[in-house]
């Protein structure tokens, strides 16, 4: 079957032409058949009536002048061309006359019978193309005699076939005609249809730049215009879908948290950059991993991996395969682990810290309620109030590091002389020194300026060089330096003491950090001098060095701006 609406259309046009010329040429073909015989019926009867049945009435006629009578009508019907028999009887059916004349006594015909019982007879003989007539001859009511003719109707088919042939060809012009017009009306329709088949598949395949012309108001005018619009509108939704969806590609791509969406099958079918640096491209572990329990679509979950502690959430979606698809949210909260882990270590510290000069001057002032020297009491009272001492330190130096952590501006600052600043506190420091035979050298260049607290610097300068004293062994030597180049200003603190280990030297800034805990208490120490000294050297732009060997000693470097940035 035929899929083009061009040829169904010349189809159907051609086949409703073809109906109607069939009907029509059914309707005239038969009419004009009836019309002659009508015609034929009429003239023979007329004869008839007008000639032979009058004479034939006579009943004292003789058969050779019945014979003559016959033989004269003939002659002179201008009919008789088509009278192929002309039989004449009397009332029992005997022969009286014929035309053509018969040599018989009797003419066997059911049409003579019936015309002698009073009825006059019409009968068309379609396989020997004649006309058959019965008449009956009365006399009054008497039926005295039967005239019988057989008309040849082949002039009449002759015609009809000659007709049907000019119809047939007419027809024949009329069709060709008709599907020639039905071809150029389909082309009408079909061509524009077809132009506008072309236009929407180049739509489909993604061209929606093509110009769809608009050449009727009809039907398929207002289909066109109908595409048209609606290929404007698909590229305006195209377009914002485009931007939509290039936007939320930057968002995810340029999240801080990691995003991972996986389909029903657990295909990935989407992965940012943070979600790819959190996982080291081990999704399938991640996944195994979160999966493994059975509530960890409706659960939070923490993942560490690599260093990196993940919170994950979980949200679901319908995916291509009509399946329950899955995103995972990866946000990193490393450093909020890592800050409370540091918070609940701080707080045992300053638990710990607290608690021994707490105990100390405890068991001290109950001491005292059962001592009655004065020595020993004075004594007593110098321990409680030397540990008085240590506990106000460390609470200052918490509440400084406080106001550090809060942002506070605690820094008044102004023009400096480094130069002057450093050798001020290695000669301030020179005495702690020379009471362990210790050498504090000093080198530093001339009247280097910098914007600065002033007071803030000493309290590093003595945190590191008192670091060193208190450290190095007895007779061992301490160099401070100082030196500048065109934005920075370096000040050293060097030692040939024990040195730092290598795996210590990442925490020593940390709070409460001691390299050697006992001995560090012993000595006093708190493990909150060179956080401070580093939280000082951040707020002035700066920052501090260490370099440090076991066996050999340790170097601490100061490096400053020589301007603050605004």
């Amino acid at each position: 079957m035929t899929r083009s609406i061009e040829s169904r259309l010349i189809i159907v046009f051609g086949l409703l032409i073809l109906m109607l010329m069939f009907i029509s040429s059914f309707f005239v073909i038969d009419r004009t058949k009836n019309y002659f015989y009508e015609d034929i019926q009429k003239k023979i009867e007329f004869m008839v009536s007008s000639s032979l049945l009058r004479v034939l009435e006579d009943k004292n006629l003789t058969q050779e002048k019945i014979q003559a009578i016959v033989d004269q009508s003939m002659k002179q019907s201008q009919y008789g061309f088509m009278i192929q028999k002309l039989i004449v009887t009397d009332g029992r059916g005997r022969l009286l006359a014929s035309f053509p004349r018969m040599g018989i006594s009797f003419f066997p015909s059911d049409e003579i019978l019936t015309s002698l019982a009073g009825y006059k007879v019409v009968k068309q003989d379609v396989e020997n193309q004649t006309m058959i007539f019965a008449f009956p001859v009365k006399s009054g009511r008497t039926v005295e005699r039967a005239l019988y003719l057989e008309v040849s109707v082949q002039s009449i088919l002759a015609t009809v076939t000659d007709i049907k042939n000019i119809l047939l060809m007419a027809y024949v012009v009329a069709m060709i005609f008709s599907l020639f017009v039905g071809f150029l009306f389909a082309k009408t329709l079909s061509n524009p249809l077809r132009k506008l088949t072309k236009q929407a598949l180049e739509m489909a395949q993604g061209n929606l730049d093509i110009r769809i012309e608009i050449s009727s108001q009809d039907e398929i005018g207002k289909l066109a215009s109908a595409f048209k619009t609606m290929a404007t509108n698909v590229k305006k939704y195209i377009s914002e879908l485009e931007f939509e969806k290039q936007k939320l590609e930057r968002i995810l791509q340029n999240m801080s948290d990691g995003v991972l969406a996986v389909n029903s099958k657990n295909e990935i079918i989407h992965i940012n950059e943070s979600a790819k640096r959190f996982l080291k491209g081990d999704v399938e572990r991640f996944l195994e991993h979160v999966q493994s329990d059975k509530d960890w679509c409706v659960t939070q979950r923490i993942y560490e991996v690599d260093g990196w502690t993940l919170e994950v959430s979980t949200a679901s979606f319908i995916d291509s395969y009509q399946g329950t698809g899955t995103i995972f949210i990866l946000h990193d909260i490393t450093q909020q682990a890592k800050l409370d882990r540091m918070r609940k270590q701080f707080v045992a510290d300053v638990s710990h810290e607290l608690r021994t000069p707490i105990t100390t001057i405890k068991t001290y002032s109950e001491t005292l309620l059962d001592v009655d020297d004065e020595t020993v009491k004075k004594k007593f009272l110098n321990v409680i109030i030397k540990e008085c001492d240590r506990m106000t330190r460390l609470i200052s130096d918490l509440l400084y590091l406080s106001r550090l952590d809060s942002g506070e501006n605690i820094l008044k600052i102004e023009e400096v002389n480094i130069s002057e600043l450093v050798r001020f506190v290695c000669e301030k420091m020179r005495i702690h020194a020379k009471k362990k035979n210790q050498k504090l050298l000093c080198s530093t260049q001339e009247n280097v300026v910098i914007e600065a607290d002033r007071d803030r610097l000493e309290q590093v300068l003595i945190n590191l060089i008192n670091n060193a004293v208190v450290y190095v062994q007895e007779g061992g030597q301490i160099e401070v330096g100082l030196e500048k180049d065109e934005e920075h200003v370096r000040i050293t603190v060097k030692d040939n003491g024990p040195g730092i280990p290598q795996e210590d030297l990442p925490r020593i800034f940390e709070r409460f950090y001691r390299v050697d805990k006992a001995r560090s208490r012993s000595l006093g120490g708190s493990g909150l001098g060179l956080s401070i000294a580093d939280e000082i050297v951040k707020a002035h732009g700066g920052k501090i060095l260490v370099e440090s060997k076991e066996g050999v000693g340790t170097t601490f470097t100061v490096v400053l701006p020589l301007k603050r940035s605004v």
